[in-house]
């Protein structure tokens, strides 16, 4: 239909909504390729809609969404650099919508949204103090949304995903008490949103990662007790999420690193690690796992063969 109305926006338009949600569905099954031509597609046909009518925000505002999706498969793809540029371009419009409508709230979660990506390819980076100011930024306007609006699911939820971003870095830092301080407001949101609806799988997913860093925190502090009760609990969620939809590739790794996390806590270690091991490479067999993630294998391997050498 496209083809046969090239001049109609609105006909483009749908056109790019489908090469979303293709992408989106590629990228969950670890079909990174596909993904990123997909997202490719939809934002070269955005830039000229965005183009033909430079003023309207709704079409700058696809863009910015294109720039935050492609930016996302490099991520996975581990060029941390590359996502970082891509998510430039998307806040750097964010921020401009924001300045035209300084009082329209999606545009406000828009840009937290974007701080809140830039952060992860700086942290990816190890660029600490650049990530931490980056997740301050999104954290401070998740903040005063979900205080605008305490029912808003969504905006509370951004929250407590922003609480820990800032923890994690804070932890990388050395700051163990601050860091637990927002792991635990994290949480405290994120378990009354996975119960307030236990079939939101976004939710239970944020639930366990919350879970898995303040058990990471827990075990350097040698809180052991209290880090296996972490580290049971995030695994629990995530045999059930990976059980659930075996071709989220993403969701597959999750219980790859619930495996790794557990193993510190587990009577015997290796035969987690052998779980994760085994897991992962069958994502690696059938093409889904995602490029940063291929070091896992020689580091479960390595893991593995410490235990072996501790035996003999």
């Amino acid at each position: 239909m496209a083809d046969a109305e090239p001049d109609s926006a609105y006909r483009l338009r749908d056109l790019t909504i489908s090469y979303d949600e293709i992408g989106d569905l590629a990228r969950t099954a670890g079909q990174l390729d596909d993904a990123q031509t997909a997202f490719e597609e939809s934002l070269r046909i955005r830039l000229v809609l965005a183009g033909n009518k430079p003023d309207d925000p709704e079409r700058q505002r696809a863009v910015s969404v294109s720039q935050e999706r492609i930016g996302d498969v490099l991520r996975q793809r581990g060029d941390a650099a590359g996502a970082l540029v891509a998510y430039s371009r998307s806040q750097a419009i964010a921020e401009d919508l924001v300045r035209r409508d300084p009082n329209d709230t999606d545009l406000k979660r828009d840009l937290s949204i974007s701080y809140a990506k830039i952060g992860n390819a700086l942290n990816d980076q190890e660029n600490w103090p650049a990530a931490l100011a980056s997740y301050r930024q999104a954290l401070a306007v998740a903040r005063d949304l979900a205080a605008g609006d305490p029912a808003n699911t969504e905006w509370q939820r951004d929250l407590s995903v922003c609480l820990e971003k800032v923890a994690g870095v804070l932890d990388a830092q050395g700051n163990t008490s601050e860091a637990l301080q927002n792991y635990q407001d994290s949480l405290a949101i994120a378990d009354r949103l996975a119960k307030l609806d236990p079939g939101n799988s976004d939710w239970q997913r944020d639930l366990s990662i919350t879970l898995s860093e303040i058990g990471m925190l827990e075990t350097k502090q040698r809180h052991f007790e209290a880090s296996k009760k972490a580290f049971e609990a995030s695994l629990g969620i995530r045999q059930q999420l990976a059980r659930s939809d075996p071709n989220n590739a993403i969701w597959q790794f999750d219980l790859v690193q619930a495996y790794i996390n557990y193993a510190y806590v587990a009577k015997d270690p290796k035969a987690v690690l052998t779980k994760a091991l085994n897991l992962t490479l069958e994502l690696d067999r059938t093409g889904r796992l995602a490029p940063r993630d291929k070091p896992t294998i020689k580091y479960l391997r390595g893991l593995l063969a410490k235990f072996g050498a501790r035996k003999k």
